[in-house]
């Protein structure tokens, strides 16, 4: 009899598991549904946004050039101001098309060698580090990493260019880019000792349009980071902030070994 209950109550029990992994499964689904459908829509407003820009932009570079000589400095501060505008609302759309576009296949992905990434990163950035005196710290034993090579060249891009826009007036900007070996992920970080992040806003960095106000009035679209943790997380990996208000940021993240 005793034999024949645990039989019954361990059946109960499986059928209960796959009750349960059917329901997560489900969820899963809906989940990945919706996230598509946002991903389709947020594609198709930034598209649909293109043309006005592009109209706004035409008409106002139409009123400087006829009009120009005819205005006061004021109004032309105006006009100005309405192009650099337009600029950045371009920027954003063409950030938030990438970010809808961002996927990861494996038959895309290759062995990647961090360090010429990062040589490669650095030499789009020259023009910003040449405005001021960056020291670059990079450890020699970065590995060679499975993915996607131009998503990877952006985190890079995208994780540097962020350490120099919040580094610090007062103080001689050091960056460094490490690594902390793992048995099944690979774990990079980058470093800086910039103004910081304080402990209430680190959950509002990887939020689309969460770029943080500072007193260094920092432009961007807010968008950078938001693009970062996507690509890491198409590759399997994780992405994270350690940082306090003054003593610069530690950008963490993971990405899955292949042998």
């Amino acid at each position: 009899m005793s034999e024949r209950l645990a039989t019954v109550d361990n059946d109960f029990l499986m059928q209960e598991n796959f009750s349960l992994k059917q329901q997560l499964k489900t969820k899963e689904q809906l989940l990945q549904q919706k996230s598509e459908e946002l991903q389709s829509y947020l594609y198709t407003v930034a598209h649909e946004l293109k043309t006005p820009i592009i109209s706004m932009r035409g008409y106002t570079m139409l009123l400087q050039e006829f009009y120009l000589a005819n205005l006061d400095g004021e109004i032309r501060n105006y006009l100005e101001r309405i192009v650099t505008n337009l600029d950045q609302m371009d920027d954003l759309i063409i950030n938030l098309i990438d970010y809808t576009r961002i996927d990861v296949n494996a038959d895309e992905c290759e062995q990647v060698n961090t360090i010429d990434l990062l040589h490669e990163a650095l030499e789009e950035l020259e023009f910003l580090m040449h405005q001021k005196d960056y020291e670059i710290k990079i450890s020699p034993d970065l590995p060679t990493v499975f993915s996607k090579r131009n998503l990877m060249l952006r985190v890079f891009t995208n994780l540097l260019n962020n350490a120099i826009k919040y580094s610090k007036d007062s103080e001689h900007p050091v960056i460094e880019v490490g690594y902390a070996p793992g048995e099944i992920f690979h774990k990079l970080y980058v470093k800086d000792n910039g103004v910081g992040i304080a402990h209430s806003d680190l959950d509002k960095i990887f939020q689309i349009f969460g770029r943080l106000k500072n007193k260094k009035n920092t432009k961007g679209c807010g968008l950078g980071l938001v693009i970062t943790k996507r690509i890491i997380e198409k590759h399997g990996g994780e992405i994270w902030v350690e940082s306090s208000r003054g003593k610069g940021s530690t950008f963490f993240f993971t990405l899955p070994r292949r042998t």
